[in-house]
């Protein structure tokens, strides 16, 4: 699993330090701000069609904590921010667009409003906006385990339906109208993939944890850049209140609300919908 999730990553070395990251795609470079638990793979598994279809460079580095990249390189939401632009700086990059997702929307605010010089534009992506209290589920237990993935790696085995109806039911997915759609359960089945092993990852989901408990208040009205927020109703891992928050406070911004995909738009019916409205976003923010 460890040389899966390290497959086709690089290390470069930045002023704060030795990053791993991953880029697919070429083109108009995006600077995605992975969830938790996850990993610079994240970038190749979930948006490889994505910045292929779009003419995107998509770059996604491992954030502190996870998979290669060390703690040391930032623990805070704003030091990450200053990592992404260390690694921007690495690679002789000007200019991006910052994308987050899930847990990864803290330090990607936090660089929308510390660099509006270096980022055109930001996705908001399921993110975390607000403070949250997070408490750790049982299932998010064997989640952040490497015995647990054992064991959710021999049900998806020994069950695939039961495995698929439960990891929707955790996520917010609408598993029986989704369940008949190839596109949608064909992400449902990679998900864990994201995850795996946990013990690379660890550090940094629990960092993320602490981090997200500390929030009192990212000022997103100081957010000036252009702002794309995605997000759904049916989410459970975070409440929409994460959406509307932002939405009411970033002055440049627009909500797009998506019904079946619970906390991972792309396994939404309408994810082409989406993605295309996501392509024009970023290409209007270098026009």
């Amino acid at each position: 699993m460890a040389e899966e999730a390290n497959a086709g990553s690089k290390i470069i070395s930045t002023t704060l330090g030795e990053v791993q990251y991953t880029e697919v795609g070429d083109g108009l470079p995006v600077i995605h701000s992975h969830g938790s638990p996850s990993g610079c793979d994240a970038g190749p598994r979930a948006f490889s069609n994505l910045a292929q279809r779009g003419g995107l460079r998509w770059i996604t580095p491992s954030r502190p904590g996870f998979l290669k990249t060390p703690l040391s390189v930032g623990k805070s939401s704003e030091q990450q921010a200053d990592m992404f632009v260390a690694v921007m700086d690495a690679l002789g990059i000007e200019k991006a667009v910052m994308h987050g997702w899930s847990g990864g929307g803290p330090p990607a605010i936090e660089a929308a409003k510390k660099y509006p010089d270096r980022f055109v534009g930001l996705i908001l992506y399921s993110c975390v906006t607000h403070h949250w209290g997070h408490r750790v589920t049982w299932f998010e237990k064997l989640i952040l385990s490497d015995p647990g993935e054992w064991i959710f790696t021999l049900m998806q085995k020994m069950s695939p339906e039961a495995f698929r109806k439960k990891t929707c039911e955790e996520m917010g997915l609408d598993y029986n109208y989704l369940k008949n759609i190839p596109q949608s359960m064909a992400f449902v089945d990679q998900l864990f993939s994201f995850m795996s092993p946990a013990s690379l990852r660890n550090e940094g989901s629990f960092n993320d944890i602490d981090n997200y408990r500390k929030i009192e208040d990212l000022h997103l009205e100081k957010i000036s850049i252009p702002t794309l927020i995605s997000f759904s109703h049916s989410d459970n891992q975070l409440p929409f209140s994460n959406a509307q928050e932002a939405a009411d406070k970033i002055p440049n911004s627009r909500l797009i609300n998506f019904e079946y995909g619970g906390h991972f738009p792309m396994a939404d019916p309408r994810t082409d919908y989406l993605n295309e409205d996501m392509i024009s976003f970023i290409k209007e923010c270098y026009t």
